[in-house]
């Protein structure tokens, strides 16, 4: 029988909440997410940034077993929070959806952007009018470089993001027309659910 074990937190701070971050990015999105935990640093919140061993790995399915591979090792608490952060734009509806029911049936959280995280980047400075073209994810990359000045996906220039976060939060709420969807049909992010908890 598997013994799970308690995941140790911050020292002192063993009732902190946990939330755990499976993204499908191996650079952009864990970089952008430690951040945000070095920003928002407080001793109620203990946030876990997963890493893949093999960054070639990133389909949804890959990621909701990464999710399942912590649940499985370690012991959680009521409060604590597994979240997926996936892109729209490389994979089949099918298995988003399939992938979805998944997290849905286990309680797991999914944070979808439609077309990719870059969008989410995007918000923390700009509106997007919810008549604009659906972009493809290069030329999400071409708007975000083109506004903050630089970005690459090793170097997504995290101190002119997290200053505007709460902006971000509010734009991406907003463009948010559906909700009760499992994610954006049309150009937009789930990611302020998350952040929002993170920043509190």
């Amino acid at each position: 029988m598997l013994i799970t074990k308690p995941f140790t937190r911050r020292s002192g701070f063993r009732d902190a909440t946990l939330i755990v971050i499976a993204t499908e990015g191996d650079r952009t999105e864990p970089i952008y997410f430690d951040g945000l935990k070095e920003k928002f640093h407080k001793p109620s919140l203990h946030l876990e940034v997963l890493r893949r061993t093999d960054p070639s790995l990133s389909s949804p399915e890959h990621v909701l077993r990464e999710l399942d591979g912590f649940k499985r090792e370690y012991k959680l608490g009521k409060d604590d929070e597994l979240w997926m952060v996936v892109d729209r734009d490389r994979w089949p509806e099918l298995t988003l959806a399939e992938v979805a029911r998944q997290c849905e049936q286990k309680r797991f959280y999914i944070a979808v952007s439609n077309p990719c995280f870059e969008f989410w980047l995007l918000l923390h400075h700009t509106d997007w009018p919810s008549s604009a073209a659906h972009p493809s994810s290069k030329e999400m990359e071409e708007l975000l470089r083109n506004e903050i000045g630089s970005y690459s996906k090793n170097n997504p220039v995290i101190e002119k993001l997290i200053p505007k976060i709460d902006d971000a939060i509010e734009r991406a709420e907003n463009l948010d027309e559906n909700p009760a969807d499992r994610w954006p049909q049309r150009t937009g992010t789930r990611v302020y659910l998350l952040a929002r908890k993170i920043i509190g």
